[in-house]
């Protein structure tokens, strides 16, 4: 089997998609050494990275129903800063992932979270959090602003990883070993002209959130030589816990096509350089000088 480090992004309830993207590449007849995620990508990274089957993955994406992951209680809101506590969600990765903690990992993982009192990047890693659970972890990096009460650890608040790095191909290793970023990505149209509720709202202010800071990440991954698969899923919600078979099928489906056709495309590529390169060259060599040790602390600057 072939090495490969994997991205994937937030994804909220559209994981599917990552679950499809793992599927291409097992299929592809790679072995992931090691994984990064924010959001609901850290979830299924998460999982991965635990040696959660992919077979199990897959069934519990297509047939679990998800609706007793997102409560709604305005009494949580007022007093969480959230609708819902999250515990259910943390109660599921604990079950799964049995509360391993990031430095009993056959594989390094890394985990994006955003520290709200500092306005810093936060990153699990066996470096900065070996004692961290990666089910707390996953928590804390899917704690949508609102939707999820944030998670507190240690003195930081840590909310939602998508409002500093959605897309954390950066944060993998830089050496020969291939890497590719998963990316989820929302082609929407205009908003009609009318009255909108909060929750038609909702998914646009997130997108656009989000946007923000993708692109600044997509571009240094890809100065550090990683690969960026992106997978079209405007046609779903992440915030929909009821999602429709039909839906989480299109979105396996979709994130299993882009991701076997990028990684069709990073071998080509890769056989070109080689096939080009002067003899005695280290392809490698420059990408290596771009990737910079991981900092001690978990807070890192956005």
């Amino acid at each position: 089997m072939k090495p490969i480090r994997l991205a994937l992004s937030g994804s909220g309830f559209k994981f599917p998609a990552h679950v499809g993207a793992l599927m291409a590449v097992r299929d592809a007849g790679y072995t992931p050494i090691e994984f990064a995620g924010t959001s609901g990508g850290s979830i299924v990274a998460a999982l991965a990275a635990a040696d959660v089957p992919l077979d199990w993955m897959q069934r519990q994406t297509l047939e679990r129903d998800w609706s007793d992951m997102l409560t709604f209680s305005p009494w949580s809101l007022l007093t969480n800063m959230g609708y819902c506590s999250g515990g259910a969600l943390l109660d599921w990765l604990r079950e799964f992932t049995g509360r391993v903690t990031f430095a009993e990992l056959p594989r390094r993982l890394t985990i994006m979270a955003s520290e709200v009192g500092s306005a810093m990047a936060y990153a699990f890693s066996r470096d900065n959090t070996p004692d961290c659970e990666i089910a707390l972890a996953a928590r804390a990096s899917a704690a949508i602003p609102f939707a999820y009460a944030p998670v507190q650890r240690r003195g930081a608040f840590l909310m939602d990883g998508g409002m500093v790095n959605n897309i954390p191909a950066d944060k993998l290793t830089v050496d020969d070993v291939p890497r590719l970023g998963v990316q989820l990505v929302s082609t929407q149209p205009p908003m009609a002209a009318g009255v909108h509720t909060f929750v038609s709202m909702i998914p646009r202010l997130l997108n656009l959130m989000l946007s923000a800071n993708e692109n600044t990440h997509v571009s240094l991954s890809r100065q550090m030589g990683a690969c960026i698969s992106f997978v079209e899923t405007g046609y779903a919600s992440g915030l929909d816990r009821n999602m429709p078979a039909q839906i989480r099928e299109r979105l396996m489906f979709d994130g299993y096509t882009a991701v076997a056709a990028s990684l069709l495309t990073m071998e080509a590529e890769a056989a070109e350089r080689a096939r080009t390169a002067p003899a005695g060259c280290a392809i490698g060599t420059m990408a290596a000088t771009l990737g910079a040790a991981e900092p001690a602390s978990a807070l890192q600057p956005v």
